[in-house]
């Protein structure tokens, strides 16, 4: 099962073109930026950009996978 697993996300990867990664790294960045100012805030406006920033992040890194599976 993990052989088969690593043997899709090495495929996956090797398809990604550098515009691909470049958005999938500032998704994260994104995410991890909002997490930050809520973890130093603690403010619920923050907890909503952090939830919707990581949110945005794995929409994308699904999308890469699909478009890049087959």
């Amino acid at each position: 099962m993990e052989r088969k697993m690593l043997e899709d996300v090495e495929r996956v990867v090797s398809r990604l073109r550098k515009e691909d990664v470049d958005r999938l790294m500032h998704s994260l960045d994104h995410c991890l930026l909002m997490a930050n100012k809520f973890s130093e805030t603690r403010k619920p406006e923050y907890y909503i950009r952090m939830r919707s920033a990581c949110e945005a992040f794995l929409a994308t890194l699904t999308e890469l996978e699909k478009a890049n599976r087959t």
